[in-house]
């Protein structure tokens, strides 16, 4: 033995297999491989020690490379000392020392960090390895799938969806993100697809020491897709031994077994989420795309009836609104047990007025689904809708502290707070909702609002530019225009308005503001007669969706009057019976109603109220439609005390 050297390689194998392994167990975690990877190692290991023996009997390393050993000579003292080999003494004393190091290593080393699995959890955003890096929404659907399944097991607090995909450049330590998620439980992993082949695998993390406690791989088809998510969630529910509150909870028919309608639905989500104008026509596009390759897949149905109302928010086109009511009556008709149903239902309540109808969805949705924050949101804002400030604001912070890197949460709060008249703290939440999401222009178009209502007319301007370097839209058109309007400049607001209305012109706000900007140039008023009259049909396009539309009959009712129409006037006025109902800007264009109308008791009635109820008189003084007005001391008396909110309405 000596002589073969066999104890010297087997000294040398077990340092270069020591460092292997040890290399191996930081890199293959890093790479989400599965245990497997680290058990074959040790298994080659154990094998190629006997090898490594055999092969140094058989063979020997010398200065002319690898040779058979000769066989022993009559003086093996002599033949010991001449076949020394290649490296000399100084390779046994090298061998020696590392292995002296190995045992000091592991005698002396720190008692490892003891993982533990948590029942909070937070799924981060699944990396897409696929090669042509094109398949980032199905990583993000895969991990949605297994959050839905997951929100369904007992005993697991989820963390929301928008705040644990905030890490998606995975640029912090998993010990800080599992700290501000405030979760103990990391679950993240990756998704190649090649074709029609589908590999996922997962691990969940310790978030207290960044230690993997788990893992594995689960290979099949697209086909599979539900099945192998099905799979990690019930894994993960038999680690951190919970149970399901019952196993076949979801239904069949609320999933599909189309892949390819599988894949168009989760485009529709991606592009859903982000709720601009461009994406959301897309985002119909894919439901229903998803829904001709599978016509009974609810979550593609929900997800149609949603993205429909949006589209006609964004675009107010009559014919819109008919198409939503159609497709979201199918959808609740047959897939009630859905919450995105109810969300979605919810929403298009809200929509038209039915803020009690909006209130009953949103807790359904919530009895489904207790910790879903988009219906604590929606609550929120169907309560908002009825007045009840201080409960909607509760329920919008609800919702952030389910999900609390969700940017619109944050504005929509601010906008409570708005209709509050309590901006100091409205600018406070938008604010935060502009940090969390810079480059999405709705919360400036809010942020412009609320300076607009503190009188701050240039920072309100330069908001709402911000807001069209974002993405042009007619709000922010419109509420640029509206400064400009305020401080006398009618030319340039007529310019931002005109854009407004390019944009949307079924909408009666941004008609109405055109014809008052046009209105205000001397010699004019004969040009903004179309404009008037384009808000009168719009207006009363919105009534006929949303008979309880207070602003829209309260535009009506001014617009009519502006064209000495003075009997439709009324009718109109007459439907607004209790003023104390009505919100600040329905209360101020019935003010202004009146005044056209040469009822000036009626609308200082209408600006008192709209003063109490947060309307900033120097916002009355300000407006050029008011000029005359302030010679009378009723008037007048209009402008004491300043009030602190404003009428203004920002996106909501």
């Amino acid at each position: 033995m000596k002589r073969r050297h066999v104890v010297r390689v087997l000294g040398a194998y077990a340092v270069t297999i020591w460092a292997i392994l040890q290399v191996a167990d930081i890199v293959l975690p890093a790479l989400m491989a599965p245990d497997w990877v680290m058990t074959a190692l040790v298994s080659a290991a154990v094998v190629g020690a006997p090898v490594a023996a055999v092969l140094a009997w058989l063979y020997d390393l010398t200065p002319a490379g690898v040779q058979k050993t000769q066989a022993a000579a009559p003086d093996d003292s002599a033949a010991i000392a001449s076949t020394a080999g290649f490296g000399g003494r100084w390779v046994d004393y090298l061998i020696i020392a590392a292995l002296v190091l190995i045992l000091a290593f592991v005698l002396l080393r720190p008692s490892p960090v003891e993982t533990r699995i948590g029942t909070s959890i937070a799924v981060l955003p699944f990396t897409d390895l696929s090669a042509d890096q094109g398949s980032r929404y199905l990583g993000d659907g895969v991990a949605e799938a297994i959050m839905d399944k997951l929100a369904r097991i007992s005993g697991i607090q989820l963390s929301a969806r928008t705040s644990s995909f905030s890490f998606r450049d995975g640029r912090n330590d998993a010990r800080q993100v599992a700290s501000l998620l405030g979760v103990e439980t990391l679950l993240e992993g990756s998704v190649r697809r090649a074709g029609n082949q589908l590999r996922i695998s997962a691990r969940l993390i310790d978030g207290s020491s960044g230690k993997q406690v788990w893992s594995n791989t689960y290979d099949g088809s697209m086909e599979s897709a539900f099945e192998l998510q099905d799979n990690i969630s019930s894994a993960i529910a038999e680690v951190m031994r919970v149970k399901l509150n019952s196993p076949n909870d979801l239904a069949a028919d609320l999933a599909t077994r189309n892949p390819q309608a599988f894949d168009e639905y989760l485009r529709g989500r991606s592009y859903l989420r982000d709720r601009t104008g461009g994406k959301i026509e897309q985002a119909i596009e894919s439901f229903q795309s998803a829904l001709a390759l599978d016509p009974a897949f609810g979550l593609a149905a929900a997800g149609l009836c949603r993205s429909s109302w949006e589209q006609y928010e964004y675009q107010r086109g009559p014919e819109l609104a008919e198409i939503a009511f159609e497709r979201c009556e199918q959808t609740g008709q047959r897939y009630p047990e859905l919450a995105e149903t109810r969300i979605a239902l919810g929403s298009l309540q809200l929509g038209t007025g039915r803020a009690a109808d909006a209130e009953i969805s949103f807790m359904k949705a919530l009895q489904l689904e207790p910790n879903n924050a988009e219906a604590h949101a929606g609550l929120g804002l169907s309560l908002r809708a009825r007045g009840e400030f201080e409960a909607a604001a509760t329920e919008l912070r609800k919702a952030i502290d389910i999900d609390p890197a969700y940017w619109r949460f944050r504005s929509d709060l601010g906008i409570v707070y708005y209709f509050a008249g309590e901006l100091e703290a409205a600018l406070d939440a938008v604010q935060q909702a502009i940090d969390l999401n810079p480059d999405h222009p709705d919360p400036y178009s809010t942020l412009g609002g609320i300076h607009f209502a503190r009188g701050d007319f240039l920072l309100a301007g330069n908001a709402f530019e911000q807001s069209i370097e974002r993405e042009p839209n007619p709000i922010a058109y419109s509420n640029a225009g509206t400064n400009y309007f305020f401080a006398s400049e009618f030319k340039r607001a007529e310019a931002m308005f005109e854009r407004a209305v390019e944009m949307m012109p079924d909408d009666f706000r941004f008609t109405g503001f055109l014809a008052w900007a046009i209105r205000a140039q001397p010699g004019r008023e004969r040009d903004a007669r179309p404009f008037h009259k384009a808000t009168i049909t719009t207006a009363s396009e919105r009534l006929a969706i949303n008979v309880n539309d207070h602003d829209a009959r309260a535009a009506l009712a001014v617009h009519l009057a502006a064209l000495d129409e003075g009997a439709a006037a009324r009718g109109a006025l007459s439907s607004l019976i209790d003023y104390q109902q009505l919100n600040i800007n329905a209360l101020t264009m019935t003010g202004f109603a009146h005044y056209f109308l040469g009822d000036h008791d009626g609308a200082i009635r209408a600006f008192q109220i709209a003063i109490d109820k947060g309307l900033p008189a120097f916002l009355l003084q300000s407006d050029p439609r008011l000029d005359s007005a302030w010679s009378d001391p009723r008037f007048a008396a209009l402008l004491q005390p300043p009030a602190a909110a404003s009428a203004e309405n920002p996106r909501s």
